[in-house]
């Protein structure tokens, strides 16, 4: 069994897209060299990223995720165990989304950024699980 998890957190300063760039590169060399794949979405400065994998290796990444300074506010969406992967061709896939694009995936006119915090919500009504889900069907 492979374990997943989901989490958003907010940067903890400007990103720019040279830093998005290095930070997407250092990612899938580290996930390729540990096995794991995963999905990462960048949204107004939030990260949106689901990971998966062995679980000692998923756990490891996230620890030292949940340490990094370039993020704060993280939350931990979901988490489980799955036969198969999501993103078995992708170390770690990537979309820098756009506002537009949000509001056509979720159907919100103005997506509060604040509601990607709202730990309490259930998955299926968690924004930022719905960004994800849409792109793991779309794949």
């Amino acid at each position: 069994m492979l374990k997943y998890l989901a989490y958003v957190s907010r940067q903890s300063h400007v990103i720019s897209d040279k830093d998005l760039k290095n930070l997407l590169q250092k990612s899938r060399n580290n996930n390729t060299r540990i096995g794991v794949t995963g999905m990462l979405i960048y949204f107004q400065g939030i990260f949106i990223q689901y990971l998966e994998g062995e679980q000692e290796n998923v756990d490891w990444l996230y620890s030292k995720i949940a340490k990094d300074k370039r993020h704060q506010s993280i939350i931990e969406l979901d988490s489980g165990y799955s036969k198969e992967r999501a993103f078995s061709d992708w170390s770690m896939a990537f979309k820098k989304l756009q506002k537009d694009e949000a509001f056509e995936i979720l159907g919100y006119k103005d997506l509060e950024t604040a509601q990607l915090f709202e730990n309490k919500q259930n998955p299926e009504e968690q924004p930022a699980l719905s960004l994800l889900n849409n792109y793991v069907k779309n794949l």
